[in-house]
């Protein structure tokens, strides 16, 4: 049977039963895995703590009697090869010592000879039977100072091998103590839930242990499993010789080569997470019941209004749009039927806005191929001036605008920026490309005449509602001069001919052209501009924007910023023969970093490349000395950067001209 030929009601009740079934499946499964390791991480935590705190226990003790050995050894008297009185009186005071032997080194026999036995009378008879144990301890002090031994005999008895000296030294000497050490006995005897022993690293041999701690594998199995990490302590998970699962940790004492192990039988600690996973079970089959309950009452009830709405549908699908349903229910479905008869009034009148807004849409496009037109080519080369631009708008019409022409052999460079975009954005743009064509017809005029007219017709145009940021740029092809205004547009950055081949040139190495600015266009009448003065050198770039291409932002709503455009700008410029390749390489970026995201604002760049003059003029290539000597001209007090080029400022007084008025 078909999906599609199944009821909408059987839907729904299986879709309001398997969802819960399934999530509540998950999470069973899901809350038993975490239960697991936090209740795993739990006992390897508390098993780990154990083991330390028992191994400091064990090192606390055996340096305990070390001490006590000391004292005794140090009444030694070589030559007589006995003990002080001071010595026998330390021994016979010292409760735990049951038995003491000193065995010094004869280097005749290169041997070790027992010199001293001092026993008390349970000591004696504990010491019988163990001379191998003793001679085996006493051989070991070769290679380690301090041993460790159980006895067999007595539960809570230990021998502790001492050497007191260097090996290479003739009178060391080897103690020997049998000492009582019930406490540490009682410790390891504790059944509780840690299984734990004390055992010797090289061979795992148990000195005291738990009853049953080495499981049926025994303790030599065990820490052959655990010694493989080699480290001082750890937690690993091992299984016996039945495939019993332990949790184990181990800590080492520190002294004597011994290690304390301790064991948790995994099943048992997980047990509670057994008796929760049955609880919850009883829980899920209770749950599922009721949901398959309230499942079959909601689907009768939706189903019902819904094969109403469907009907009415099809009628409308049929073209009737004077349809209405009438059905007497809350919530959603209520609000469904409701939204179905507002529907049923509002087509008619959406199919004529539908018919309204594609004549809208048709109007805008034609608006945008007009605005297209007021920009020229891309790429132009004008004489020994490289010029290259983009323009990006945010909607369909743009509040951006740049524009070069040629007068003689002046270049002049355009670009603004009206307050924000769309059609009365793209309108005040039209005004300017106009004004800017009729302005450079005639004589060639000063940037700040220029100004002064374009802002004159910005403020007859938009009566003071619309401004527009502006620069302009003067270049005279023969001598690289070039004039410039700023009517409170971001500042160009200028970057001298770079003569590094091995590195890019940092922020400081940009030349920001603002020694001048004034007011926007449009913002009031009867001003004139200041303008300034900077002379180009072969290989000079020239970068002209708007703030929308600092402000594009990627998918994290980070902004391009004024940094990342400065480190684009220093790889491209230095990299690229020509301003159309170098553009291309920023715009580049500038997409990279955007990745479709819709722009907040009209975006254009403008890379213009100063490839020398036309006329045999001597190039400038000592630019502070140039420098100096324009300021001087022009009075004007200011630093420059080593290496940059000075700029003069002037105020361009109002003159008899009309282009002149219009700027005044």
């Amino acid at each position: 049977m078909r999906i599609k030929t199944i009821s909408l009601r059987y839907k729904l009740m299986a879709a309001l039963t398997v969802i819960p079934f399934v999530g509540l499946t998950s999470f069973l499964i899901l809350a038993k895995t975490i239960f697991e390791k936090d209740k795993i991480a739990y006992v390897f935590d508390s098993s780990l703590s154990v083991s330390k705190t028992r191994a400091a226990r064990v090192s606390s003790e055996v340096a305990s009697v070390i001490s006590g050995a000391q004292a005794v050894v140090l009444s030694y008297r070589a030559d007589t090869k006995n003990l002080a009185d001071t010595g026998t009186y330390f021994f016979e005071r010292e409760a735990k010592f049951e038995a003491f032997q000193l065995y010094a080194w004869n280097a005749e026999t290169s041997s070790y000879e027992r010199t001293v036995d001092l026993a008390k009378a349970n000591g004696k008879k504990l010491l019988s039977g163990q001379e191998k144990t003793v001679q085996d301890l006493v051989a070991q002090a070769k290679n380690r100072a301090v041993n460790v031994r159980g006895i067999e005999t007595s539960m809570d008895r230990m021998l502790l091998a001492a050497r007191f000296g260097e090996i290479n030294d003739p009178r060391h000497v080897v103690a020997i103590a049998l000492f009582e050490a019930a406490e540490l006995a009682q410790v390891f005897s504790e059944r509780g839930p840690y299984l734990s022993f004390l055992s010797r690293k090289e061979d795992g041999a148990p000195v005291f242990m738990t009853p049953d701690a080495g499981g049926d594998w025994g303790p030599e199995k065990v820490w052959a499993e655990l010694s493989r990490s080699n480290a001082p302590e750890g937690i690993a998970e091992i299984a016996s010789t039945a495939q019993v699962p332990y949790l184990a940790s181990f800590s080492e004492v520190g002294v004597a080569d011994l290690v304390v192990v301790s064991l948790v039988d995994k099943n048992s600690a997980l047990a509670a997470v057994e008796i929760l996973l049955r609880k919850s079970s009883w829980f899920f089959v209770a749950v599922l019941g009721l949901t398959v309950f309230i499942a079959v009452i909601i689907s009768r009830s939706l189903t019902y209004a819904l094969s109403h709405l469907s009907a009415a549908t099809q009628k409308v699908a049929e073209g009737d749009f004077g349809v209405r349903v009438d059905i007497d229910s809350g919530g959603e479905i209520g609000q469904l039927a409701t939204s179905f008869n507002a529907m049923a009034g509002e087509v008619s009148r959406l199919m004529m806005e539908t018919a309204e807004k594609a004549r809208m849409e048709s109007e805008l496009a034609t608006a945008k191929a007009v605005q297209d037109s007021l920009f020229p080519e891309s790429n132009a080369t004008i004489g020994s001036l490289q010029i290259s631009g983009h323009y990006v708008p945010a909607s369909e019409c743009g509040g951006d605008w740049w524009y070069y022409c040629e007068n003689g052999d002046k270049v002049y460079v355009w670009i603004a920026d009206a307050t924000g975009h769309g059609a009365p954005a793209a309108l005040l743009t039209s005004a300017a490309r106009a004004v800017a064509s009729v302005i450079t017809m005639g004589d060639p005029l000063t940037v700040s005449e220029c100004l002064g007219i374009m802002n004159r017709a910005i403020c007859d145009t938009s009566k003071g509602k619309m401004m527009m940021t502006f620069f302009l740029a003067c270049i005279d092809r023969s001598t690289g001069e070039m004039t410039y205004a700023n009517a409170s547009h971001e500042a160009p950055l200028l970057l001298h001919k770079w003569q590094d081949p091995d590195s890019v040139p940092k922020r400081d190495d940009f030349f920001a052209l603002n020694q001048v600015n004034n007011p926007r266009l449009g913002e009031q009448s009867g001003i004139f501009f200041k303008e300034a003065q900077i002379q180009l050198q072969p290989g000079d770039q020239l970068v002209l924007y708007t703030d929308g291409v600092v402000d594009v932002k990627n998918p994290e709503a980070k902004n391009f910023g004024e940094r990342r455009l400065l480190k684009s700008l220093a790889a491209q410029l230095t990299k690229s023969e020509t301003a159309e390749d170098a553009l291309s390489g920023v715009v580049q970026e500038i997409h990279g970093f955007r990745s479709e995201v819709a722009l907040d604002d009209d975006v254009t760049l403008i890379i213009c490349r100063y490839d020398g003059a036309n006329s045999a003029v001597e190039p400038v290539t000592d630019y502070e000395v140039q420098a100096e000597a324009v300021a001087v001209e022009a009075e004007v007090s200011f630093e420059a950067p080593a290496e940059q080029v000075e700029q003069t400022v002037t105020d361009v007084e109002p003159s008899d001209t009309e282009g002149n008025q219009g700027a005044a």
